[in-house]
């Protein structure tokens, strides 16, 4: 006993040395780590905001320019109207603001001249940087009167605030370049305004130095005018940024007003650190830096520190507990070694020891028992890999793909099973057996174990073929009942409930042979119970005769059917779950939607359980009547090139007859066309197939659902094309679904029944 004192007391020392140095390390890392974050968050605020305290300079001596002009204009109008004179100021006014690239002083109509409609003092930089003046801006032609920059900056000059900005615009007729324009109003001495003074900054440069802005690998850069809501310059490199100039700034996706006050944005599945910096004439400057990218060399440093640190505890730790362990006796360091393998499944060590005596008899022990394990081990897997097998093939069997009828709008349905440990009897289904009528079912074949399971399957197979054979409900369910006896060699029967329901109509017809009353729910009331006509279970007499139950069911009706593995659930205490327990959970059930309730309920159930273990089957059905759906298109023809021009028209007609808007309509005509050109072309390459597409209108989502019989096919396994880079650099392929899931809010795909069916998600 004292050895195994010593050998607890080994590992005891050497794991809370470890963990004590463990806690050590990761507090020391975290301090330093958050530390470090915290310089660079700094570092980068401070050298972005040099960079924009630079581009509020540049913007102050653009409106000091302009300012200066303006002066030079009211002088020029109240004192000497001599241009040569004023074209010899404003050059000399150009040359003190070596960032203004043009600009001048603009007169509204008549005001100096009253012959002249136009009259302005124009001076821009030419190549040489020499100011030099151009007289074709006072022409006809050019009618700076009309000209945006003009338009946007005389109503908005007042005396105290007497600079305005334009929005950014590219000037063809002068230096075709990229500019952005600041305006000073010039005014009579009666206060009236009489025309502006404008100086026109390039912001080419800026831009330049914007996207030259990546601290790292994939950050990038947003200049903007705020206040005009437009975008200047990008370097996104998920966006095609030449073709934001001027577009509002909400354009991008990431762009909200608030990013100064958040700490990151999630793009791309990164996480950015946006840094925002106003400028003084409301446009705005933010850097984006990847969070991982920017604390990457950072936190690979603290790793490795950190990892350096452990495997020195680490070695210190064994180097203890070697140390201490020399200690300890052999035989029971053996014995030790041979119990943890046999505790790992290795039954085949055998333990030898002749002494001392009393270890050569424990060795002995242990070597029985091992021997016993190996008997009992060998048999019990046999056992459970045949339950196993039959687990699954019963599972299988039932179907198991939510929604089942995606094209069909009438109706709402969804089931489940949680089989006990034992393999049981139970057992659910649903079909057309017409086109018109729908039938579901749930059943509980008596018995446990193989045998009950294989006769679930046979009887299942048995009531699907003869439900589909047009007999009336009363004569289907006694020939079914006929045939269970007939092939009842072990005795078994079996409880069922079934409903047949007609789609179009609401008509349905109840049929229960011993089985559980289901919970429906009528009228928008509560779920309540509904005792129908009452049969003798099916497979006890073979000429029983079984009366059906007719009802009508109406638009938002539901039925819940379900097995006796629900009410007889227990608790630690031997409490059944029960009948009343069900009630109270349907009717308190979260949400409307058929799978909410179904998994409600369920959640009840195994929380009422508190952990014990199932001893039957629970398995749940739960179908909810829609009505007819009036909101429902479908176009059926033969997929090919000629038949396209077809369904082009019919889905005109059918956004024209819904009044859907002109963004949701090219939607709609833009993955149609690719969806409908990949099943002529691919899906069936020896002749040409049919395919079927359906609209479904419900409430504020449009659903496009595209089948086909073709070759199987997911499209969404496709990966999606690399889009930044050049065309002739990318694989061939996947651009047309990659196009398509980008313009659908949601998109799923299976196979069904033989078919492709790709179901897209439009908001309306």
């Amino acid at each position: 006993m004292s050895f195994n004192t010593v050998k607890s007391n080994i590992a005891f020392i050497s794991a809370l040395m470890l963990i004590l140095l463990s806690i050590t390390l990761t507090f020391f890392a975290y301090l330093y780590l958050q530390n470090g974050k915290a310089i660079l968050l700094k570092g980068y605020s401070y050298h972005i905001s040099n960079f924009a305290e630079q581009i509020n300079k540049d913007i102050i001596r653009i409106e000091d320019n302009a300012k200066d002009l303006a002066l030079q204009g009211e002088m020029f109008y109240q004192v000497d109207k001599n241009k040569n004179m004023a074209l010899f100021t404003t050059k000399n006014i150009f040359n003190n603001y070596q960032y203004s690239l043009g600009g001048g002083i603009w007169f509204e109509p008549n005001v100096i001249d009253p012959s002249k409609r136009h009259y302005c003092i124009y001076v821009y930089r030419n190549k040489n940087n020499e100011v030099v003046p151009d007289e074709e801006f006072e022409t006809e032609e050019y009618d700076y009167l009309n000209k945006g920059w003009y338009k946007e900056i005389l109503p908005n000059v007042t005396k105290q605030n007497n600079v305005a900005w334009s929005l950014p615009y590219y000037e063809k007729e002068g230096s075709n370049t990229l500019m952005v324009t600041a305006g000073a109003g010039i005014y009579a001495p009666n206060g009236k305004i009489i025309g502006i003074s404008t100086v026109d900054w390039e912001i080419s440069s800026i831009i330049k130095s914007i996207s030259d802005m990546k601290p790292t690998t994939h950050s990038f850069a947003l200049f903007g005018d705020k206040e005009h809501n437009s975008i200047i310059a990008s370097s996104d490199p998920y966006t095609e940024n030449a073709s934001l100039l001027g577009k509002p700034l909400n354009t991008l996706s990431w762009y909200n007003d608030n990013l100064k006050n958040i700490t990151y944005f999630t793009y791309h599945n990164k996480k950015y650190i946006p840094y925002v910096k106003m400028l003084d004439n409301g446009m705005i400057l933010i850097i984006c830096i990847p969070k991982n990218e920017l604390f990457y060399n950072l936190v690979k440093h603290v790793i490795a520190l950190f990892i350096i640190l452990m495997i020195t505890g680490l070695i210190l730790s064994f180097l203890l507990y070697t140390g201490l362990k020399k200690y300890i006796d052999k035989p029971i360091e053996k014995l030790t070694n041979i119990a943890q393998k046999i505790g790992r499944g290795e039954l085949n060590t055998e333990i030898k020891l002749e002494k001392p005596l009393e270890f050569a008899e424990l060795a002995d022990v242990f070597n029985k028992m091992t021997n016993d394990i190996k008997s009992i081990t060998k048999e019990r897997q046999r056992i459970e890999s045949e339950l196993t097998l039959a687990k699954a093939i019963q599972a299988s069997s039932l179907p198991n793909v939510f929604p089942p009828f995606p094209d069909k709008q009438e109706f709402d349905i969804f089931a489940g099973m949680e089989p006990a440990k034992e393999v049981g009897g139970d057992f659910y289904d649903f079909y057309f057996i017409d086109d018109e009528h729908f039938m579901f079912l749930i059943a509980d074949v008596s018995g446990k174990g193989v045998p009950a399971a294989l006769f679930m399957m046979t009887t299942k197979t048995l009531i699907n073929y003869i439900a589909k054979s047009g007999m009336n409900p009363k004569d289907m369910i006694e020939t079914i009942n006929k045939k269970i006896c007939e092939n009842n060699k072990h005795g078994f029967f079996i409880t069922l409930l079934a409903c047949i329901v007609n789609v179009k109509t609401g008509q349905a017809y109840f049929i229960n042979c011993g089985h559980n009353p289901p919970l429906i729910k009528q009228n928008g009331e509560k779920f309540k119970y509904v005792e129908f006509d009452s049969n003798i279970v099916l497979g006890a007499f073979e000429n029983a005769e079984i009366n059906i139950s007719e009802t009508y069911l109406k638009s938002g009706d539901t039925v819940f059917i379900y097995t006796d593995g629900i009410t007889e659930a227990a608790n630690k205490s031997e409490e059944l779950y029960g009948e009343e327990r069900l009630f109270n959970s349907i009717n308190s059930s979260e949400g409307d939607s058929v799978r909410s309730i179904l998994e409600s309920i369920k959640t009840n159930v195994k929380d009422f359980a508190q952990g014990v273990a199932q001893s039957d089957d629970m398995t749940m059905l739960i179908f909810k009547f829609n009505g007819a759906d009036n909101n429902k298109e479908v176009y059926k023809q033969i997929a090919s090139k000629e038949n396209y021009s077809h369904f082009s028209d019919w889905l005109m007609n059918v956004c024209k007859k819904w009044n859907l808007t002109d963004e949701l309509s090219g939607k709609l005509h833009l993955v149609s066309e690719e969806l409908y050109t990949n099943v002529f072309s691919y899906a069936y390459p020896d002749n040409n197939g049919e395919i079927e597409i359906s609209l479904i209108k419900k409430e504020n989502i449009l659903t496009m659902i595209v089948a086909d019989n073709g070759i199987q096919y997911n499209p969404l396994e496709k990966p999606d094309p690399d889009v930044t880079l050049p065309p002739e650099s990318r694989e061939q392929g996947g651009l047309g679904i990659f196009i398509v899931k980008n313009s659908v809010d949601d998109i799923n795909y299976q196979y069904h029944d033989y078919k492709n069916i790709l179901t897209l998600y439009f908001n309306i």
